[in-house]
């Protein structure tokens, strides 16, 4: 979700984007919103990460792990429950299933990329954003004020490390 961007490397081999509802990165919100159970590890939903309640989840398919506490689909909450402890739990009962996975590479198309700016040209969003992506580096870190300045973060690449 565009809250904890930075928090998994986008070079991790099962990196898929960063899921925003109608605006999610391409193919990630399909993979996400056809999932048999959703798994929300301390999630921030308002209404900008849910771009005006865009998000196409069915409650009743989500496991909401908080801090220290953890909601079950429609209602069931557990307090004192601590992430960690919740999650290091359920990854020893979990059975591991590639389909999303597979179904994610099944349907990914890879980005183009955008056109080149001509000389004396009024400097576009798109444009602007290329030279931002170059500047990234592991010692970077992206802070961005919500609107259109965080949709367009969303899209860059973070190298490794970069915050």
């Amino acid at each position: 979700m565009p809250s904890a961007k930075g928090l998994v490397p986008e070079k991790h081999p099962h990196f898929i984007g960063t899921y925003w509802g109608a605006v999610s990165t391409a193919f990630c919100a399909e993979i996400v919103e056809s999932a048999d159970a959703y798994l929300f590890a301390g999630p921030i939903f308002n209404d900008y990460s849910s771009v005006g309640s865009s998000l196409l989840l069915k409650k009743e398919k989500a496991i909401i792990v908080q801090p220290n506490r953890v909601v079950i689909a429609n209602g069931s909450a557990f307090g004192c429950v601590l992430m960690k402890d919740f999650l290091e739990a359920l990854a020893k009962r979990l059975k591991r299933n590639t389909t999303a996975f597979e179904n994610y590479h099944r349907i990914y198309v890879s980005e183009g990329h955008p056109l080149k700016c001509e000389p004396k040209e009024a400097l576009r969003v798109n444009i602007l954003f290329q030279h931002i992506q170059k500047m990234l580096s592991s010692a970077t870190v992206v802070i961005s004020e919500t609107g259109d300045s965080w949709f367009n973060c969303q899209k860059l690449k973070l190298p490794e490390e970069c915050g």
